[in-house]
């Protein structure tokens, strides 16, 4: 060997092993990491406030049922999920709510010994509450009240603000009478009386998206980055009171800007660093995506931090897993707040190093044997359930779902108990016990984004005879396609289905323990299609249908697992 060979050979040889220390540090984060998304899956426009050393978080919840997820966390890392502050149907009409409208945008403080929760009703009839309302709880795991509906609270995105002189101030958004361009929104500000819980005296606008349109005095000029100001948040410090929004919409122009006024009515001052968190530069397929709506919150020892949403693309442009929560350090020791200070400052990062900080580890797999009085707080419906389908009583130790008229492809309320898919590798298997009547009648796994974008995976009859059927429903198509089936014998089955990123695998077993693959490698990007109002994500459950028919059967399931597969 010469001697240049063996230079050539080293030296590919230190790069290999460079290569696969960074694979393996960056998939592997160390205990004085934090990585993002901090809540994984579907929970977009996240709010926080600390109360001592807790901290809870709050997220969207759209046309799912219970509303508005409440979240728990002692470090700013491990999160749990305590409770839902609309989980009573008295609370929260979704009945025949569209896919990705209901319950937007929620802002969460603390005062007093009281929680607050103020957030937006949309995409419901005229004839029934909506628009923006406010609850309240003693304990952030609940009960909460029942909503306080507001008049003449214009736009969606509302949030509070706590004043030192006792003061309340509710600031949202809005769309002018006279706009200059479609997506002209301003924000506006007004007193809030807490005894009345009614707003009093004269509506501010604060912020004016016409003076920033065509301007190019923030974003450079990009004419769309100024579009949707919304997502509004006021805070003090030293003496300025710091207005902190989102806009240009919530895909790949969101960004986050914040303004100062020495007085709470305005005028704000432009932060000339504006937008202090964006993403709209990088390519659409980045490894982060869609940075926005945030909100901001000091810890015990002074320091200052930023949750937001944003989105993991995958397989392309395409976002399976929709809008997750994640987490940036603030430096705030100067007049304004700095995201991710340091080389990469202003972005969304997956790890935050730490000087102390201590990680619980997560299980991989989550599996419910269905043992308690009710089920657990990961588990979500579509939309409000009118009647109780589903028993955790009727066989001790045993899910069970009552068939009914009503199907995954339809504006109503199935029988479906669903969960967020949290990574883009996973599994998720269950054991089910079930005899179909008729060939209406089916019950198994469904994976679903909306009424047009889902998989769906049962065991049914044709003919009488019992088989496992695969069907796919794409947004474009008008009617569902059958991928595979297969003839079973009917009874005890175990389904799974299983990603690797884009790709689905649909599988069964009799015992549990050998498989049979009804199709595999199933391309799902469809689930995470642009467009179409998306503003949820994908989520994976049990489900069972008697297609339009009267029933009384039921499936019984014995558990369920969900694994991440990191």
């Amino acid at each position: 060997m010469t001697t240049e060979n063996f230079i050539t050979k080293s030296l590919l040889l230190i790069v290999f092993v460079c290569l696969i220390f960074i694979v393996f540090s960056k998939d592997k984060p160390s205990e004085k990491e934090i990585f993002n998304p901090i809540i994984p899956g579907f929970n977009p426009d996240p709010s926080i406030c600390r109360v001592g050393s807790d901290y809870y978080v709050v997220t969207s919840s759209n046309e799912y049922y219970p509303g508005l997820p409440i979240y728990h966390s002692r470090n700013l890392v491990n999160w749990k999920i305590i409770g839902h502050a609309l989980n009573r149907p008295s609370q929260l009409n979704l009945d025949s709510v569209n896919c990705s409208g209901g319950i937007y945008a929620p802002t969460i403080r603390y005062q007093n010994g009281v929680y607050y929760i103020i957030s937006t009703l949309a995409g419901v009839p005229k004839d029934r509450p909506r628009g923006n309302f406010l609850v309240t709880a003693k304990n952030p795991a609940g009960p909460w009240s029942d909503p306080v509906w507001f008049e003449d609270a214009p736009g969606i995105d509302p949030s509070l603000f706590f004043d030192d002189d006792g003061k309340v101030y509710y600031h949202g958004n809005l769309t002018p009478s006279n706009p200059v361009w479609d997506k002209h929104r301003n924000i506006w500000i007004r007193e809030l009386d807490l005894k009345t819980m009614k707003l009093t005296g004269r509506r501010y606008v604060i912020l004016d998206g016409s003076e920033y349109y065509r301007k190019g005095n923030i974003d450079g000029g990009i004419v769309s980055g100024v579009n949707n100001f919304e997502a509004p948040h006021i805070y003090r410090k030293n003496g300025f009171y710091y207005l902190v929004i989102a806009h240009g919409g919530t895909f790949q122009n969101h960004a986050v800007s914040v303004w100062r006024s020495r007085e709470i009515f305005g005028p704000y001052e432009n932060n000339p660093s504006n937008p202090i968190l964006t993403h709209r530069d990088l390519p659409a397929t980045f490894e982060i995506t869609s940075a926005g709506h945030a909100d901001l919150v000091d810890s015990p020892d002074g320091k200052w931090w930023m949750v937001f949403h944003a989105r993991r693309p995958y397989g392309g442009e395409f976002h399976i897993l929709g809008r997750e929560t994640f987490l940036s350090a603030v430096d705030w020791s100067g007049d304004w707040p700095v995201v991710n200070p340091g080389y990469n400052s202003g972005r969304a990062e997956f790890f935050i190093k730490q000087e102390k900080q201590e990680v619980v580890s997560v299980p991989l797999n989550q599996k419910d044997d269905f043992d308690e009085n009710s089920l657990d707080l990961n588990w979500n419906f579509l939309r409000t359930p009118r009647t109780q389908w589903w028993s955790l009583s009727e066989r001790k130790n045993y899910l069970r779902i009552y068939l009914r008229p009503e199907r995954i492809s339809e504006l109503t309320n199935p029988s479906f108990v669903c969960r967020r898919q949290e990574q883009p590798d996973f599994s998720a298997v269950t054991k089910l016990e079930f005899n179909p009547a008729s060939d209406n009648e089916e019950a198994g796994l469904v994976v679903e984004r909306d009424i047009k974008s889902y998989f769906r995976f049962s065991l049914g009859t044709e003919k009488g005879k019992p088989k496992v059927r695969l069907f796919q429903q794409y947004p474009e198509n008008q009617n569902e396609e059958m991928l595979a089936e297969n003839e079973v014998i009917s009874g005890t089955i175990y389904i799974k289905i299983s990603s690797s990123g884009v790709l689905y695998t649909f599988s069964y077993s009799r015992n549990g323990t050998d498989w049979i693959v009804l199709k595999e490698n199933v391309d799902g990007r469809f689930l995470g299609a642009n467009g179409l109002g998306r503003f949820t994500g994908t989520l994976i459950g049990m489900y069972a249908s008697s297609n339009g028919h009267q029933s009384r059967n039921y499936a019984d399931f014995d558990w369920f697992i969900y694994t991440n597969n990191y």
